[in-house]
């Protein structure tokens, strides 16, 4: 094999990056409002960075729950809103505030205090009750 001089073996790529000018594209907006679980299984095929775009299907995704079509549509409106249109994003973030992953358990501890305060007051009324009782 013949030696290669240095200049044979370098090549230059250009990479644009987000500082350079660059040929704005078209936004890509769409209207939660009549989409379907099958029309979601197929955006999700055909463009991720859409589908994850979707506030409510990014949420599902993260807290690893179905896909709330209700939500997803805006309730009962029938005008577009600001929460059933979704621009297409290029960055999606799944960074989530530990709330958002506690919040069940949040409510759950809730509900145990709630009985546990219950169980108390039935306690106490047991124990005014004997106490009567033994007078």
């Amino acid at each position: 094999m013949a030696n290669k001089t240095h200049a044979e073996t370098m090549n230059t790529f250009t990479v644009p990056t987000k500082g350079e000018p660059t040929v704005q594209k078209k936004k890509v907006i769409i209207d939660t409002r009549k989409l379907t679980k099958d029309d979601l299984k197929r955006l999700k095929k055909q463009d991720p960075f859409l589908y994850f775009s979707i506030p409510t299907v990014r949420t599902a995704a993260l807290l690893n729950r179905d896909i709330d079509l209700k939500a997803l549509q805006g309730g009962r409106h029938s005008e577009p809103t600001p929460a059933t249109t979704v621009e297409r994003r290029s960055c999606i973030s799944f960074e989530c505030h530990t709330d958002l992953l506690l919040e069940d358990r949040f409510d759950e501890i809730a509900e145990f205090d709630s009985i546990i305060h219950q169980m108390q007051l039935l306690l106490v009324k047991t124990n005014r009750t004997r106490n009567h009782a033994a007078e």
